[in-house]
Protein backbone atom coordinates (compact mmCIF):
# COMPACT_ATOMS: atom_id res chain seq x y z
CA UNK A 1 0.00 0.00 0.00
CA UNK A 2 1.28 3.13 -1.05
CA UNK A 3 -0.11 6.99 0.35
CA UNK A 4 -2.65 6.44 3.48
CA UNK A 5 -5.50 3.68 4.29
CA UNK A 6 -8.08 4.52 6.71
CA UNK A 7 -11.57 2.35 8.02
CA UNK A 8 -14.82 3.28 7.17
CA UNK A 9 -15.62 4.42 11.12
CA UNK A 10 -11.78 4.59 12.22
CA UNK A 11 -8.92 6.78 11.92
CA UNK A 12 -6.69 3.01 10.98
CA UNK A 13 -8.08 0.51 8.78
CA UNK A 14 -8.34 -3.16 9.79
CA UNK A 15 -6.39 -5.12 7.16
CA UNK A 16 -6.99 -8.26 8.91
CA UNK A 17 -8.30 -9.97 5.93
CA UNK A 18 -6.45 -13.20 4.86
CA UNK A 19 -3.42 -11.86 2.44
CA UNK A 20 -3.37 -15.40 1.36
CA UNK A 21 -6.79 -15.21 -0.33
CA UNK A 22 -7.32 -14.08 -4.15
CA UNK A 23 -6.09 -10.44 -4.95
CA UNK A 24 -9.40 -9.61 -6.73
CA UNK A 25 -11.06 -10.96 -3.33
CA UNK A 26 -8.79 -8.75 -0.78
CA UNK A 27 -9.36 -5.59 -3.24
CA UNK A 28 -13.11 -6.10 -2.85
CA UNK A 29 -12.18 -5.90 0.84
CA UNK A 30 -11.03 -3.33 0.21
CA UNK A 31 -12.75 -1.19 -1.22
CA UNK A 32 -15.95 -2.08 0.92
CA UNK A 33 -14.18 -1.53 4.37
CA UNK A 34 -11.31 0.97 3.49
CA UNK A 35 -10.89 4.12 1.73
CA UNK A 36 -7.88 6.51 1.71
CA UNK A 37 -5.41 8.01 -0.36
CA UNK A 38 -3.46 4.98 -1.97
CA UNK A 39 -2.30 2.57 -4.65
CA UNK A 40 -2.07 -0.87 -3.79
CA UNK A 41 0.57 -3.13 -5.54
CA UNK A 42 -0.71 -6.71 -5.45
CA UNK A 43 1.99 -9.47 -6.49
CA UNK A 44 1.55 -12.63 -8.73
CA UNK A 45 -0.44 -11.86 -11.41
CA UNK A 46 0.84 -7.85 -11.02
CA UNK A 47 -2.33 -5.67 -9.96
CA UNK A 48 -2.35 -1.96 -9.40
CA UNK A 49 -5.60 -0.45 -7.82
CA UNK A 50 -5.97 3.34 -7.61
CA UNK A 51 -8.65 4.24 -4.73
CA UNK A 52 -12.14 5.50 -6.39
CA UNK A 53 -11.24 9.16 -4.69
CA UNK A 54 -7.90 9.45 -7.60
CA UNK A 55 -6.21 11.38 -4.14
CA UNK A 56 -2.74 9.66 -5.69
CA UNK A 57 -1.39 10.76 -9.46
CA UNK A 58 -0.80 7.42 -10.68
CA UNK A 59 0.75 7.12 -14.47
CA UNK A 60 2.29 4.06 -16.00
CA UNK A 61 4.41 3.13 -19.20
CA UNK A 62 5.06 -0.52 -20.63
CA UNK A 63 8.01 -1.63 -22.75
CA UNK A 64 9.73 -4.96 -23.57
CA UNK A 65 6.73 -6.34 -20.81
CA UNK A 66 7.99 -4.11 -17.86
CA UNK A 67 5.51 -1.82 -15.92
CA UNK A 68 6.84 1.35 -14.69
CA UNK A 69 4.38 3.38 -12.48
CA UNK A 70 4.85 6.57 -10.50
CA UNK A 71 3.12 9.48 -9.54
CA UNK A 72 5.74 11.60 -11.54
CA UNK A 73 5.95 11.05 -15.15
CA UNK A 74 9.59 13.01 -14.91
CA UNK A 75 10.98 9.86 -13.31
CA UNK A 76 9.92 7.68 -16.39
CA UNK A 77 13.30 8.84 -17.78
CA UNK A 78 14.12 9.05 -21.48
CA UNK A 79 12.92 11.22 -24.45
CA UNK A 80 9.36 12.29 -24.35
CA UNK A 81 6.85 13.19 -27.06
CA UNK A 82 3.24 14.54 -27.25
CA UNK A 83 0.58 12.78 -28.05
CA UNK A 84 -1.00 14.92 -30.59
CA UNK A 85 -4.18 13.69 -31.02
CA UNK A 86 -4.80 13.12 -27.53
CA UNK A 87 -3.43 17.14 -26.52
CA UNK A 88 -6.78 18.24 -29.24
CA UNK A 89 -9.03 16.20 -27.31
CA UNK A 90 -7.11 18.20 -23.76
CA UNK A 91 -8.11 21.21 -25.85
CA UNK A 92 -12.00 20.38 -27.08
CA UNK A 93 -13.08 18.46 -23.85
CA UNK A 94 -12.52 20.79 -20.98
CA UNK A 95 -11.88 18.69 -17.84
CA UNK A 96 -11.97 15.73 -18.98
CA UNK A 97 -9.00 13.17 -17.97
CA UNK A 98 -8.45 9.69 -20.69
CA UNK A 99 -6.59 6.50 -19.87
CA UNK A 100 -4.10 8.24 -22.68
CA UNK A 101 -1.88 11.57 -21.54
CA UNK A 102 -1.31 13.92 -23.59
CA UNK A 103 2.08 12.51 -23.64
CA UNK A 104 2.83 9.74 -25.76
CA UNK A 105 3.46 5.99 -24.80
CA UNK A 106 2.02 7.23 -20.53
CA UNK A 107 -1.51 6.39 -19.44
CA UNK A 108 -3.05 7.61 -16.96
CA UNK A 109 -4.67 4.80 -13.98
CA UNK A 110 -8.44 6.23 -13.52
CA UNK A 111 -9.44 5.94 -10.23
CA UNK A 112 -11.30 3.12 -9.07
CA UNK A 113 -9.59 1.07 -11.47
CA UNK A 114 -7.36 -2.13 -11.43
CA UNK A 115 -4.27 -2.61 -13.43
CA UNK A 116 -3.88 -5.98 -14.68
CA UNK A 117 0.00 -6.27 -15.41
CA UNK A 118 -0.24 -10.36 -16.66
CA UNK A 119 -1.78 -9.22 -19.89
CA UNK A 120 0.38 -7.87 -23.09
CA UNK A 121 -0.59 -4.85 -23.35
CA UNK A 122 -2.08 -4.26 -19.83
CA UNK A 123 -5.48 -4.37 -18.99
CA UNK A 124 -7.80 -2.45 -17.17
CA UNK A 125 -10.86 -2.33 -15.23
CA UNK A 126 -13.37 -0.82 -13.04
CA UNK A 127 -13.19 -2.34 -9.31
CA UNK A 128 -15.60 0.48 -7.64
CA UNK A 129 -18.87 2.18 -9.39
CA UNK A 130 -20.68 5.31 -8.23
CA UNK A 131 -23.76 3.72 -9.67
CA UNK A 132 -23.51 1.41 -7.20
CA UNK A 133 -24.93 4.26 -4.54
CA UNK A 134 -26.59 6.01 -7.03
CA UNK A 135 -29.47 3.16 -7.75
CA UNK A 136 -33.53 3.94 -7.00
CA UNK A 137 -33.54 1.36 -4.11
CA UNK A 138 -31.10 3.70 -2.32
CA UNK A 139 -33.19 6.68 -2.06
CA UNK A 140 -36.32 5.77 0.34
CA UNK A 141 -32.85 5.38 3.07
CA UNK A 142 -30.91 8.32 2.12
CA UNK A 143 -28.44 9.98 4.51
CA UNK A 144 -30.36 12.78 6.44
CA UNK A 145 -27.76 16.15 6.97
CA UNK A 146 -26.48 14.86 10.54
CA UNK A 147 -25.11 11.63 8.71
CA UNK A 148 -23.32 13.35 6.25
CA UNK A 149 -21.77 16.03 8.28
CA UNK A 150 -20.22 12.75 10.72
CA UNK A 151 -19.10 11.47 7.16
CA UNK A 152 -17.69 14.48 6.43
CA UNK A 153 -16.00 15.28 10.11
CA UNK A 154 -14.78 11.27 10.03
CA UNK A 155 -12.98 12.32 6.49
CA UNK A 156 -11.11 15.70 7.41
CA UNK A 157 -10.12 13.96 10.75
CA UNK A 158 -8.52 11.13 9.34
CA UNK A 159 -6.82 12.91 5.96
CA UNK A 160 -5.72 14.97 8.68
CA UNK A 161 -4.33 13.07 11.16
CA UNK A 162 -0.94 12.56 9.77
CA UNK A 163 -0.44 16.72 9.28
CA UNK A 164 0.77 18.85 12.11
CA UNK A 165 0.14 22.17 10.71
CA UNK A 166 -2.20 22.34 7.60
CA UNK A 167 -2.78 25.42 5.74
CA UNK A 168 -6.40 25.85 4.49
CA UNK A 169 -7.12 27.64 1.59
CA UNK A 170 -10.26 29.58 2.17
CA UNK A 171 -12.12 31.68 -0.73
CA UNK A 172 -14.90 32.41 1.99
CA UNK A 173 -17.57 29.91 0.35
CA UNK A 174 -19.64 27.45 1.78
CA UNK A 175 -16.84 24.46 0.48
CA UNK A 176 -13.93 25.50 1.96
CA UNK A 177 -15.77 26.50 5.27
CA UNK A 178 -16.65 23.34 5.47
CA UNK A 179 -13.80 21.98 4.98
CA UNK A 180 -12.40 24.26 8.11
CA UNK A 181 -15.12 23.56 10.18
CA UNK A 182 -13.96 20.21 10.01
CA UNK A 183 -10.16 21.03 10.92
CA UNK A 184 -11.65 22.80 13.82
CA UNK A 185 -13.13 19.52 15.28
CA UNK A 186 -10.55 17.62 14.40
CA UNK A 187 -8.15 19.58 16.73
CA UNK A 188 -5.90 20.90 14.17
CA UNK A 189 -4.01 24.08 14.65
CA UNK A 190 -4.81 24.82 11.36
CA UNK A 191 -3.51 28.39 9.52
CA UNK A 192 -5.93 30.04 6.22
CA UNK A 193 -4.99 31.90 3.80
CA UNK A 194 -7.31 33.88 1.23
CA UNK A 195 -6.27 35.19 -2.61
CA UNK A 196 -7.60 38.12 -3.62
CA UNK A 197 -8.18 40.20 -7.11
CA UNK A 198 -7.16 43.59 -6.54
CA UNK A 199 -10.35 45.03 -8.25
CA UNK A 200 -13.14 43.98 -5.68
CA UNK A 201 -15.17 41.80 -7.87
CA UNK A 202 -12.92 39.02 -7.16
CA UNK A 203 -12.17 40.03 -3.15
CA UNK A 204 -13.59 37.86 -0.71
CA UNK A 205 -11.76 38.79 2.07
CA UNK A 206 -14.85 39.75 4.27
CA UNK A 207 -15.84 36.15 3.82
CA UNK A 208 -12.87 34.70 4.36
CA UNK A 209 -12.10 36.62 7.74
CA UNK A 210 -15.32 35.49 9.55
CA UNK A 211 -15.08 32.00 9.03
CA UNK A 212 -11.50 32.62 10.26
CA UNK A 213 -12.30 34.66 13.13
CA UNK A 214 -15.36 32.02 13.67
CA UNK A 215 -13.09 29.76 14.27
CA UNK A 216 -10.11 31.22 15.79
CA UNK A 217 -7.65 30.53 13.19
CA UNK A 218 -4.95 32.87 11.97
CA UNK A 219 -5.66 34.49 8.52
CA UNK A 220 -3.02 35.61 5.66
CA UNK A 221 -4.49 37.27 2.59
CA UNK A 222 -2.65 37.42 -0.57
CA UNK A 223 -3.12 39.07 -3.73
CA UNK A 224 -2.96 37.63 -7.14
CA UNK A 225 -0.55 39.87 -9.34
CA UNK A 226 0.67 39.51 -12.99
CA UNK A 227 4.24 39.75 -11.74
CA UNK A 228 3.90 36.14 -10.38
CA UNK A 229 2.68 34.95 -13.97
CA UNK A 230 5.29 34.06 -17.23
CA UNK A 231 3.66 33.29 -20.02
CA UNK A 232 6.51 30.82 -21.30
CA UNK A 233 6.15 29.07 -18.37
CA UNK A 234 2.59 26.26 -17.96
CA UNK A 235 0.88 26.15 -15.08
CA UNK A 236 1.61 22.69 -14.11
CA UNK A 237 4.93 21.64 -16.01
CA UNK A 238 4.57 18.26 -13.66
CA UNK A 239 1.75 17.11 -15.01
CA UNK A 240 1.44 15.02 -18.54
CA UNK A 241 -1.58 17.21 -19.52
CA UNK A 242 -1.83 21.31 -19.72
CA UNK A 243 -3.55 22.84 -16.04
CA UNK A 244 -5.40 25.55 -18.19
CA UNK A 245 -4.98 28.50 -16.28
CA UNK A 246 -1.89 30.65 -15.98
CA UNK A 247 -3.82 32.21 -12.85
CA UNK A 248 -2.30 29.43 -11.09
CA UNK A 249 1.07 30.58 -11.24
CA UNK A 250 0.17 33.01 -9.22
CA UNK A 251 -2.01 30.78 -6.99
CA UNK A 252 1.50 28.40 -6.23
CA UNK A 253 3.54 31.85 -5.55
CA UNK A 254 1.19 32.70 -2.68
CA UNK A 255 0.62 29.39 -1.18
CA UNK A 256 3.96 28.78 -1.22
CA UNK A 257 5.57 31.73 0.30
CA UNK A 258 2.99 31.50 3.03
CA UNK A 259 3.50 27.64 3.75
CA UNK A 260 7.08 28.17 4.20
CA UNK A 261 6.29 30.95 6.09
CA UNK A 262 4.02 29.08 8.74
CA UNK A 263 6.02 25.63 8.56
CA UNK A 264 2.84 24.40 6.66
CA UNK A 265 3.44 20.82 6.30
CA UNK A 266 0.00 20.19 3.91
CA UNK A 267 -2.98 22.54 1.56
CA UNK A 268 -6.38 21.88 2.61
CA UNK A 269 -8.87 22.79 -0.22
CA UNK A 270 -12.93 22.66 -0.61
CA UNK A 271 -12.22 22.03 -4.14
CA UNK A 272 -14.97 19.71 -5.55
CA UNK A 273 -17.78 20.50 -2.95
CA UNK A 274 -20.25 21.78 -6.36
CA UNK A 275 -19.77 18.42 -7.87
CA UNK A 276 -20.03 15.96 -4.65
CA UNK A 277 -22.80 18.13 -3.26
CA UNK A 278 -24.71 17.82 -6.66
CA UNK A 279 -24.78 21.59 -7.74
CA UNK A 280 -27.73 21.90 -10.34
CA UNK A 281 -29.29 24.60 -11.98
CA UNK A 282 -31.55 22.97 -14.32
CA UNK A 283 -34.78 20.86 -13.91
CA UNK A 284 -33.12 17.61 -13.81
CA UNK A 285 -34.45 17.08 -10.39
CA UNK A 286 -38.04 17.06 -11.04
CA UNK A 287 -37.66 14.80 -14.32
CA UNK A 288 -35.99 12.68 -11.88
CA UNK A 289 -38.69 12.64 -9.24
CA UNK A 290 -41.51 12.16 -12.04
CA UNK A 291 -39.32 9.60 -13.33
CA UNK A 292 -38.57 7.83 -9.85
CA UNK A 293 -42.25 7.35 -9.30
CA UNK A 294 -43.04 10.18 -6.31
CA UNK A 295 -45.65 11.34 -4.18
CA UNK A 296 -47.50 14.09 -6.26
CA UNK A 297 -46.86 16.66 -3.56
CA UNK A 298 -43.16 15.63 -3.53
CA UNK A 299 -43.22 16.44 -7.42
CA UNK A 300 -44.62 19.48 -6.84
CA UNK A 301 -42.20 20.53 -4.08
CA UNK A 302 -39.27 19.94 -6.96
CA UNK A 303 -41.00 21.97 -9.03
CA UNK A 304 -41.15 24.92 -6.58
CA UNK A 305 -37.89 24.63 -5.18
CA UNK A 306 -36.13 24.99 -9.08
CA UNK A 307 -38.07 27.98 -9.57
CA UNK A 308 -36.85 29.48 -6.11
CA UNK A 309 -33.43 28.29 -7.07
CA UNK A 310 -33.16 29.82 -10.43
CA UNK A 311 -35.67 32.48 -10.24
CA UNK A 312 -37.52 30.96 -13.46
CA UNK A 313 -41.62 30.75 -14.21
CA UNK A 314 -43.50 27.96 -14.10
CA UNK A 315 -43.53 28.08 -17.89
CA UNK A 316 -40.00 27.95 -18.25
CA UNK A 317 -39.58 25.13 -15.66
CA UNK A 318 -42.26 23.23 -18.02
CA UNK A 319 -40.25 24.08 -21.31
CA UNK A 320 -36.95 22.74 -19.39
CA UNK A 321 -38.44 19.43 -18.58
CA UNK A 322 -40.10 18.96 -21.68
CA UNK A 323 -36.37 19.42 -23.50
CA UNK A 324 -34.60 17.77 -21.05
CA UNK A 325 -36.91 14.67 -20.93
CA UNK A 326 -36.09 14.40 -24.72
CA UNK A 327 -32.68 14.13 -24.79
CA UNK A 328 -30.66 10.79 -23.62
CA UNK A 329 -30.02 10.22 -19.57
CA UNK A 330 -26.40 9.88 -20.89
CA UNK A 331 -24.54 12.56 -20.09
CA UNK A 332 -22.12 13.58 -22.96
CA UNK A 333 -19.15 15.87 -22.21
CA UNK A 334 -19.75 19.26 -23.98
CA UNK A 335 -17.08 19.70 -26.66
CA UNK A 336 -15.93 22.90 -28.05
CA UNK A 337 -13.94 23.91 -31.46
CA UNK A 338 -13.54 27.98 -30.03
CA UNK A 339 -10.24 29.65 -31.60
CA UNK A 340 -9.54 25.74 -32.94
CA UNK A 341 -9.90 24.43 -36.59
CA UNK A 342 -13.36 22.61 -36.27
CA UNK A 343 -12.38 19.59 -38.03
CA UNK A 344 -10.05 19.19 -34.83
CA UNK A 345 -13.08 17.53 -32.91
CA UNK A 346 -12.54 14.09 -34.19
CA UNK A 347 -13.35 11.77 -31.14
CA UNK A 348 -15.39 11.90 -28.14
CA UNK A 349 -14.69 11.82 -24.30
CA UNK A 350 -15.61 8.49 -23.00
CA UNK A 351 -15.56 7.27 -19.44
CA UNK A 352 -16.82 4.00 -18.01
CA UNK A 353 -18.81 6.29 -15.37
CA UNK A 354 -21.01 7.66 -17.87
CA UNK A 355 -22.03 4.49 -19.08
CA UNK A 356 -25.45 4.31 -17.69
CA UNK A 357 -28.03 1.72 -16.25
CA UNK A 358 -31.31 0.93 -17.29
CA UNK A 359 -33.09 2.77 -14.93
CA UNK A 360 -30.59 5.56 -14.18
CA UNK A 361 -31.97 8.91 -13.40
CA UNK A 362 -30.57 12.16 -16.11
CA UNK A 363 -29.99 14.21 -12.63
CA UNK A 364 -27.69 10.98 -11.51
CA UNK A 365 -26.44 10.50 -14.88
CA UNK A 366 -25.20 14.39 -14.34
CA UNK A 367 -23.90 14.11 -11.10
CA UNK A 368 -21.43 11.10 -11.40
CA UNK A 369 -20.70 13.12 -14.45
CA UNK A 370 -19.70 15.96 -12.39
CA UNK A 371 -17.45 13.23 -10.30
CA UNK A 372 -15.18 12.48 -13.01
CA UNK A 373 -15.03 15.93 -14.38
CA UNK A 374 -13.48 16.59 -10.54
CA UNK A 375 -10.25 15.20 -11.34
CA UNK A 376 -9.05 17.99 -12.43
CA UNK A 377 -9.58 19.90 -9.36
CA UNK A 378 -7.84 17.60 -7.20
CA UNK A 379 -4.64 18.21 -8.94
CA UNK A 380 -2.57 20.40 -7.61
CA UNK A 381 -1.03 23.42 -9.24
CA UNK A 382 1.65 23.59 -6.65
CA UNK A 383 5.41 21.97 -6.77
CA UNK A 384 5.90 18.62 -6.09
CA UNK A 385 8.53 19.18 -3.28
CA UNK A 386 6.30 20.75 -1.28
CA UNK A 387 3.55 20.15 0.68
CA UNK A 388 0.44 18.53 -0.86
CA UNK A 389 -3.07 19.59 -1.26
CA UNK A 390 -5.89 17.42 0.63
CA UNK A 391 -9.06 17.73 -0.50
CA UNK A 392 -11.47 15.70 2.36
CA UNK A 393 -14.66 17.02 -0.20
CA UNK A 394 -13.37 14.28 -2.58
CA UNK A 395 -12.89 11.34 -0.39
CA UNK A 396 -14.53 8.13 -0.99
CA UNK A 397 -17.06 8.06 1.54
CA UNK A 398 -18.01 11.39 1.25
CA UNK A 399 -18.85 10.50 -2.48
CA UNK A 400 -20.81 7.32 -1.59
CA UNK A 401 -23.01 9.03 0.93
CA UNK A 402 -23.73 11.98 -1.67
CA UNK A 403 -24.54 9.90 -4.49
CA UNK A 404 -27.47 8.00 -2.45
CA UNK A 405 -29.18 11.65 -2.03
CA UNK A 406 -32.17 12.02 -4.71
CA UNK A 407 -30.90 15.56 -6.70
CA UNK A 408 -34.48 16.91 -5.45
CA UNK A 409 -33.22 16.51 -1.84
CA UNK A 410 -30.12 18.79 -3.22
CA UNK A 411 -32.48 21.78 -4.19
CA UNK A 412 -34.84 21.76 -1.19
CA UNK A 413 -35.38 24.92 0.15
CA UNK A 414 -34.78 26.68 -3.39
CA UNK A 415 -31.62 26.49 -2.17
CA UNK A 416 -28.03 24.73 -3.77
CA UNK A 417 -26.24 22.18 -1.90
CA UNK A 418 -29.51 21.78 0.90
CA UNK A 419 -28.18 19.13 2.42
CA UNK A 420 -24.84 20.41 2.98
CA UNK A 421 -26.02 23.71 4.21
CA UNK A 422 -28.20 21.76 7.22
CA UNK A 423 -25.32 19.45 7.74
CA UNK A 424 -23.05 22.00 8.83
CA UNK A 425 -25.02 25.25 9.42
CA UNK A 426 -24.91 25.53 13.37
CA UNK A 427 -21.08 25.33 13.05
CA UNK A 428 -20.79 28.03 10.51
CA UNK A 429 -21.81 31.79 10.68
CA UNK A 430 -25.05 31.97 8.94
CA UNK A 431 -24.17 34.34 6.32
CA UNK A 432 -22.03 31.38 5.23
CA UNK A 433 -24.14 28.73 5.24
CA UNK A 434 -26.63 31.09 3.57
CA UNK A 435 -24.61 32.22 1.15
CA UNK A 436 -24.98 31.37 -2.48
CA UNK A 437 -22.75 31.74 -4.56
CA UNK A 438 -19.42 33.62 -5.14
CA UNK A 439 -16.85 35.52 -7.71
CA UNK A 440 -14.26 34.01 -8.73
CA UNK A 441 -10.69 35.69 -9.81
CA UNK A 442 -12.04 35.96 -13.64
CA UNK A 443 -10.95 39.60 -13.26
CA UNK A 444 -7.34 38.69 -12.92
CA UNK A 445 -7.43 36.61 -16.23
CA UNK A 446 -7.92 39.63 -17.72
CA UNK A 447 -5.06 41.47 -16.30
CA UNK A 448 -2.97 38.63 -17.05
CA UNK A 449 -4.18 39.11 -21.21
CA UNK A 450 -4.09 42.75 -20.95
CA UNK A 451 -0.30 42.25 -19.23
CA UNK A 452 1.13 40.13 -22.08
CA UNK A 453 -0.99 40.93 -25.29
CA UNK A 454 1.94 41.13 -27.40
CA UNK A 455 4.03 38.48 -26.11
CA UNK A 456 0.42 35.78 -26.18
CA UNK A 457 0.30 36.61 -29.73
CA UNK A 458 3.67 35.82 -30.49
CA UNK A 459 3.25 32.68 -28.90
CA UNK A 460 0.48 31.39 -30.33
CA UNK A 461 0.33 32.27 -34.05
CA UNK A 462 4.57 31.57 -34.38
CA UNK A 463 4.18 28.25 -31.51
CA UNK A 464 3.75 24.59 -31.48
CA UNK A 465 0.02 24.54 -31.91
CA UNK A 466 -0.29 26.42 -34.78
CA UNK A 467 2.44 24.55 -36.51
CA UNK A 468 0.30 21.18 -35.63
CA UNK A 469 -2.76 22.84 -36.95
CA UNK A 470 -4.55 22.39 -33.97
CA UNK A 471 -5.80 26.97 -34.02
CA UNK A 472 -7.27 29.16 -36.15
CA UNK A 473 -4.78 31.33 -36.82
CA UNK A 474 -6.90 33.62 -38.10
CA UNK A 475 -9.26 33.39 -34.93
CA UNK A 476 -6.71 33.36 -32.43
CA UNK A 477 -5.11 36.48 -34.44
CA UNK A 478 -8.61 37.98 -34.39
CA UNK A 479 -9.41 37.55 -30.73
CA UNK A 480 -5.56 38.56 -29.80
CA UNK A 481 -6.33 42.05 -31.48
CA UNK A 482 -9.96 42.78 -29.60
CA UNK A 483 -8.45 41.67 -26.02
CA UNK A 484 -10.53 44.90 -24.64
CA UNK A 485 -13.62 43.91 -25.88
CA UNK A 486 -13.44 39.96 -25.52
CA UNK A 487 -15.86 38.45 -23.38
CA UNK A 488 -14.83 36.40 -20.18
CA UNK A 489 -15.50 32.58 -22.32
CA UNK A 490 -13.05 33.61 -25.12
CA UNK A 491 -10.79 35.45 -22.72
CA UNK A 492 -10.77 32.46 -20.61
CA UNK A 493 -9.98 30.30 -24.06
CA UNK A 494 -7.09 32.20 -25.08
CA UNK A 495 -5.40 31.88 -21.57
CA UNK A 496 -6.22 28.05 -21.85
CA UNK A 497 -4.32 28.08 -25.47
CA UNK A 498 -0.93 29.89 -23.99
CA UNK A 499 -0.86 27.28 -21.20
CA UNK A 500 -0.82 24.73 -23.46
CA UNK A 501 1.69 26.27 -25.92
CA UNK A 502 3.74 26.82 -22.95
CA UNK A 503 3.16 22.97 -22.02
CA UNK A 504 3.96 21.76 -25.42
CA UNK A 505 7.31 23.71 -25.45
CA UNK A 506 7.91 22.18 -22.01
CA UNK A 507 8.05 18.72 -22.74
CA UNK A 508 8.09 18.96 -26.50
CA UNK A 509 11.63 16.27 -27.22
CA UNK A 510 12.32 16.59 -23.67
CA UNK A 511 15.00 14.12 -22.20
CA UNK A 512 14.97 13.06 -18.68
CA UNK A 513 18.70 11.82 -17.40
CA UNK A 514 17.05 8.11 -15.79
CA UNK A 515 15.54 5.53 -18.72
CA UNK A 516 14.70 2.11 -18.25
CA UNK A 517 17.82 0.81 -19.48
CA UNK A 518 19.64 2.29 -16.49
CA UNK A 519 17.97 -0.08 -14.11
CA UNK A 520 21.10 -2.11 -12.54
CA UNK A 521 21.04 -5.94 -14.03
CA UNK A 522 20.73 -8.91 -11.79
CA UNK A 523 23.77 -9.55 -10.62
CA UNK A 524 25.00 -6.09 -10.31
Amino acid sequence: MLGSLYGRHATKADLGYGLETQPTDWLQYLRRNCWGSYVALVDGPPLIARDPSGAVPTYYRHEDGIILCSNDVALFGGTYAIDWAMLRLNMTAEGYHGDRTCLADIFELRPATLLDGSCDPPSTQSFWSPWTFASLDRHDHAPNADELEAVIDHAVTCLASPFERPLALMSGGLDSSIVLAGLSKAGKAAQCLTMATKDPSGDERIYARMVAEHFGFPLHEGFYDTAHVDPARCAAPHLPHPKRRPLYQSMAHLATDVADATGADAFFSGNGGDHVFCFLQSATPILDCLRAGRPLLEVLAAYENIALLTGCSLGEALGSLWRRSRRPVRYSWPLTDDLLYAEQITQDATHPWLDCPEDALPGKAFHIAMLARMQEDMEAPFPLDGPPMVTPLMAQPVMETCLTIPSWKWISGGRNRSIARDAFRRRLPQKIADRRGKPGPARFSFEILKSFESRLKQMLLDGILAEQGIIDRGKVEAACGAIATLDGTQGRRLLQLADAESWCRHWSGRKIAYSPSDRPKENG
